[in-house]
């Protein structure tokens, strides 16, 4: 819940670059604590509330998987991993699915 609020305020601060996708990756190693998965459930509304997405990856094998899928923006932007092995292929795909338009970074390439 406090890496969630942290990334939003950072997200909707005044470093947030006008016109960027404000995104956020959630990386869990599965339960909220000390708090209940609410809690972590409401800030990740608050900020979809504000027009932010939200991608979730759990990794390991004690997750709470409800809770990640409806943390995320979308049930398919809900990532599980057993191991940080499988994080790389993960952050490739999110990388993808949200891509910088070329016309606007490195030069156009």
């Amino acid at each position: 819940d406090l890496g969630v609020r942290a990334a939003r305020d950072e997200l909707a601060g005044p470093r947030h670059k006008p016109g960027s996708k404000p995104v956020m990756v959630v990386l869990t190693d599965g339960r909220a604590n000390p708090v209940p998965a609410d809690v972590a459930l409401v800030e990740a509304e608050r900020a979809k509330g504000l027009g932010q997405i939200v991608f979730t990856v759990g990794i390991g094998s004690d997750l709470d998987l409800d809770a990640l899928v409806m943390m995320a923006t979308l049930p398919r932007y809900c990532y599980l991993t057993a191991d940080g092995e499988g994080l790389v292929g993960i952050l490739a795909t999110i990388a993808e699915t949200i891509p910088c338009p070329p016309e606007a970074f490195w030069g156009g390439r």
